[in-house]
This record gives structure tokens, sequence and C-alpha cells, in this order.
């Protein structure tokens, strides 16, 4: 299936898969044979599940995302192992996590500043482009799901959904996000 798809965008893709550490395992090690020289982003590793899908990257010559929950020093770690392991900087690319609207954010922005701040003043390990996405996140808050029959004053319930995830992505692009992964089309079309 990668393969059909790269054929008819012409262009590299992100790939993702679930948590499911195995599985991804061995579906993005396949993916990334099946993409092998196409630069496509493979979203993503973890600190307990890097060493496969990054080698798998390295074969391949794919990008990886490094996905920590929103900690400067677990960001770092992560891709300091990373570059031990042969993973050149500039094929990694940053996923700190975040936090839509109401769920974090305030904490989710500072954090991400941080990284950012560090990155230009010299570190490194941190000057990766930083993906988030928003779009996850805001899509599993409460306001985003919740039914207009029994929150009539929040709004229309499919505005709603665009707005938090808008709301949600400026917030993050402004604290340093260069790549957004949004989920609503009428938030991408905004």
């Amino acid at each position: 299936m990668v393969k059909a798809v790269l054929t008819s965008v012409g262009v590299p893709l992100i790939i993702t898969g679930h948590s499911h550490f195995a599985k991804n395992n061995e579906v993005m090690r396949k993916v990334a044979e099946a993409a092998a020289g196409e630069n496509c982003l493979i979203n993503w590793v973890e600190k307990d599940n890097y060493k496969t899908i990054a080698a798998c990257c390295l074969a391949h010559g794919h990008c990886v995302v490094a996905q920590s929950p929103i900690d400067l020093n677990m960001a770092k770690q992560l891709n300091i192992q990373l570059t031990d392991m042969g993973c050149p900087a500039d094929k990694i690319v940053l996923d700190p996590l975040s936090s839509a609207v109401g769920y974090g954010l305030e904490y989710s922005y500072s954090m991400m500043e941080r990284i950012r701040l560090n990155g230009l003043a010299g570190d490194d390990m941190l000057r990766m482009p930083m993906m988030i996405t928003p779009g996850r996140e805001s899509a599993l808050a409460k306001e985003s799901l919740a039914p207009e029959k029994d929150n009539p004053k929040w709004g229309r319930e499919q505005l709603r959904a665009v707005w938090w995830e808008i709301a949600t992505a400026t917030a993050l692009l402004l604290a340093g996000a260069e790549l957004l992964v949004l989920y609503h089309p009428k938030a991408v079309k905004s």
C-alpha cells in the first residue's frame, strides 16, 4: 500500500503506526524497506522502542520522529541515543507530545518553548524540527466531542471541533512547532 501511495503522490510521506510496539516494529520494518530511498518520515520511536525502527530508517534512507513525553530532558536523551546509534541529527524530527486547549496546553507550550530556546542557544540535541499532532489531541477533548444537545451554550459541535483544533494548532506554532498534523479538513483549510 505504501508503494502505491508513494507512486500516486510523488512526494515523501509521513508514515505512522500504532502503539503496540511488537506489531509496529514488524510493520514499520517492512514499510521502511518498501519505501527505501523515498526519504519518508517514519512516525515514531520512543525511549523503549527506538532501536529497531531507527535502524530501519538508517538502512533505507528515511527520517524518524523521536517522540517523548512533554519533557525537555527526555527529548534530549532520546535524540542522544538516536545519534549515538548513527542516526544523523538532520534525519530526526522531535515530537514532544502536547495537549489541547484546556488540557494542559500551557505546560505543553512552555516545554516546547524551552526545547526551542535551548536549541537556538546552541544545544545540538534540541535543534531538530518539531512535529506536533494537535488534531489528535483536540479530537479527544470533551469540548470537541460533547453533543450540542448536552451543551447548547458551547455552540455547534462541528464548528466547535474545528475551532478547538485551530486554537490548539496556533498556540503550538507560536511555541516553536514547524510541522502540524491536523485532523479536521476545515481546520486545515482555515
